[in-house]
């Protein structure tokens, strides 16, 4: 009986190491992951104060960038995650308020932050999609900056972000990706950005700046949205394979109202809200682009 307790005990106590020493190498693993650097280059850019750029900049914001999701409607933060296991996402204040970082942060950081998704020292920033702003001509994202600016000083103190145990254990294994920065091609040469017109070309800038891709996939036939809950619903086939019966009033139609034409709602987990924002000519931009990618069948890249 004596030898069979020991064994047991032998046995449980090894598996409280084993669970300790497991736990211990997750917590390094991760830290070492979250305070790695990335080496970004310096993009000095003009930031323009005139009332025209900073209209653009919030309308860039808040329909194509959607900054608001996550910031909050002033861009004063908003907690975007908590979760007891997986951790907590909070997105700064943005405003040079109380809390907020707008006061510490040069325009330099600001360019970094949002195209290159690195904080002041070159870390990755937690579930800032950089990816997508990477996208940004020149001129678009120093007009965001310029709304940023121009934000009224709000006082809002937010706890800071914080990866928990389960949260922790998934980002090591891969299985909760959280750094963007870690997709980007921080010295690769940035193509001449369109111009604002009716073209499949403006189209394709303002859809891979919205991150239509993330969730409809690269080539945008839709199918399983990657990382996403089992109950989430699929991606919509964005290609003429599925929208061939559609006319661009159609399109317009389900941005602006979020049904389609067979009368079905859209879930609020496709953020039309946002995108019904955009400009008549830029949902007709992105409507000509849709039209010129080739078809593909549901959940094909």
């Amino acid at each position: 009986m004596y030898e069979t307790v020991k064994v047991v005990g032998l046995v449980i106590v090894g598996a409280v190491l084993i669970v300790a020493v497991s736990a211990g190498a997750i917590f390094m693993i991760s830290e070492a992951r979250l305070n790695q650097t990335i080496a970004v280059p310096m993009e000095p850019l003009r930031i323009p104060s005139d009332i025209v750029s900073v209209q653009r900049g919030q309308h860039l914001a808040s329909a194509v960038a959607m900054c608001t999701d996550c910031h909050g409607s002033n861009l004063a933060g908003k907690v975007v995650v908590d979760d007891r296991a997986l951790g907590r996402i909070v997105a700064p204040n943005l405003t040079r308020g109380r809390g907020g970082v707008g006061a510490a942060l040069s325009d330099a950081d600001l360019v970094r932050a949002i195209r290159h998704g690195v904080d002041p020292q070159g870390r990755p920033l937690l579930s800032m999609p950089s990816d997508d702003y990477n996208h940004f001509a020149d001129a678009d994202l120093a007009a965001i900056i310029a709304y940023v600016r121009s934000l009224p000083a709000i006082d809002m103190t937010r706890a800071p972000s914080e990866l928990r145990p389960l949260g922790r254990a998934m980002f090591v294994f891969g299985q909760l990706p959280l750094q963007a920065a870690l997709n980007i091609e921080h010295t690769a040469a940035r193509p001449a950005a369109p111009a604002p017109a009716v073209t499949p070309e403006y189209g394709k800038y303002l859809t891979d700046s919205a991150g239509c891709p993330t969730c409809h996939g690269p080539g945008l036939s839709g199918g399983t949205v990657p990382l996403a809950s089992p109950d989430t619903v699929q991606a919509s086939n964005l290609t003429s394979a599925a929208l061939g019966t559609w006319a661009e009033t159609d399109f317009l139609r389900v941005m602006r109202t979020g049904v389609r034409p067979d009368g079905h709602r859209l879930s609020t987990f496709m953020p039309w809200p946002y995108f019904a924002q955009m400009t008549d000519d830029e949902l007709r931009a992105i409507w000509r682009f849709l039209q010129a990618i080739p078809p593909r069948q549901t959940g094909t890249r």
